[in-house]
Formats: C-alpha cells, structure tokens, sequence
C-alpha cells in the first residue's frame, strides 16, 4: 500500500506542472481563428483547408464543404480517428474561434440536398471502379494500393475530396462537375453507407456475385444433406 500511494503522489507531482502549462498556455495564446488554426490545424488540414493527403487515405480531411460549426467544435473537442481532441490544450474560447473560421473563412464549397437517383448514376460512372458499387473500398491494381471506404466518411470530407483529389484519386473541379452534381454523389454516398436491407443480411455489401455464390452453396448442402436423408444417412 504505501508503494502505491508513493507511486501516486510522485504521478501528481510529475503531472502538475504539465497541466498547469498547458492550461497556461492556452490561456496565453491568441483567440483569433485564424492564428489557432496557423497554430494546431494547419499541418495536418493545410494552409487553405483544402487537406494534405497521404497515398489515397486522407491524412488531413479537407474542410472546404465543412459548414457545420457545432460539427467542428465537437471534432475539435473529441477528436476522431487519428486527429487528437484539443479539449485540454485549447480554451472554449479558441475552439469557438478556430471553428468560426474553418466554417466561414475556408469553407468554399457549398453543399445541399442533391438528387439520389442522379448521384447512383454518376458514382457508378466516376466513384465505383475505385470504392466499390457499394463505397465499402477496393484494390486499385494500377495505383499497387487500395482505394478507401467511404462508410465513415463526412458529408464534408467526401465533397472536399472529389474537389481536390488526394493521391492518386484525380480532382473534379467545377469545370468538370458542378455543385449539382457534387451534391448528388455526396448525397448518394451518405444512401450507401446505410442502405437499406429488405432481403435480409447485406453480407458486408460484398455484392451480388458474392451473395449468389452463397447462395448456390447454401443450395448444395440443402439437397447433399436431403439426398443423405433419403438414403437413410448412411452416405
């Protein structure tokens, strides 16, 4: 017991003066949106927002379609996946500020309800041979890597990656596709990654080649083990 309690007292000693410097810290340091941004997010989300991917996965999401301020404080304040929360390094003040400017300053892209029927069309023309008719991801045979589902991806990080394009995904600029369009995608990629399952088990969303093969084998063993009955189980 008294190792125990040592133990303790030399942990709180330890972590005091971390604590203490970094509520000092954040304090000390300037409430504007922008520096806080310069300051915690840039590195990651780059200098306009647009995100600073790796080879196809999105190190840093882009936040150009992110209009949600209470969606940001939230990500600021928890975090998520690989993004730290800043919940003990930066005061309510700053996360306010910085989400303030994410949502006003270097969100560009507009977003709204697009045309689900529109948007299967063109994610079966533009999105499928990479992220799979079902958005659940595939391997891109050209690129030697595989493409990244798109199930727990945001609304926003979704729209901002078809604009710029990371690693070997190409870019879709207004030129190419306009917001109406970008709005259809988004929209059908958000029907994707919760379908609905009137037939019973998605299987993973593997597809149909893959259900039928389950579903032929399922077939197999029903008549090998009625032709086994018939025989009286002796083989």
């Amino acid at each position: 017991m008294p190792t125990v309690i040592c133990a303790a007292i030399l942990a709180f000693l330890f972590l005091a003066p971390q604590i203490a410097f970094g509520r000092q810290a954040a304090q000390s340091e300037p409430s504007d949106g922008a520096a806080v941004y310069a300051a915690h997010c840039i590195k990651c989300h780059g200098t306009d927002g647009g995100g600073i991917a790796g080879v196809v996965s999105i190190m840093g999401p882009s936040l150009k379609a992110e209009h949600d301020r209470q969606a940001v404080v939230d990500r600021v304040l928890h975090g998520k996946g690989i993004m730290p929360s800043f919940k003990t390094v930066l005061s309510s003040g700053q996360i306010d500020a910085v989400a303030g400017y994410v949502t006003t300053e270097l969100a560009t892209i507009p977003l709204a309800p697009g045309d689900l029927a529109n948007g299967g069309t063109l994610f079966r023309i533009y999105c499928s041979p990479c992220h799979g008719v079902s958005a659940r991801g595939g391997a891109i045979a050209f690129a030697g890597t595989n493409a990244p589902s798109l199930v727990d991806k945001s609304a926003a990080t979704i729209a901002g990656t078809i604009r710029w394009g990371p690693g070997p995904m190409p870019s879709f600029p207004s030129s190419a596709m306009t917001d109406q369009q970008l709005d259809s995608i988004v929209t059908y990629i958000q029907f994707l990654q919760h379908p609905p399952s009137p037939g019973g088990t998605p299987m993973q969303y593997f597809g149909s080649v893959a259900e039928g093969l389950m579903a032929w084998l399922a077939a197999f063993v029903i008549v090998g083990l009625a032709m086994w009955i018939e025989r009286g189980g002796k083989g």
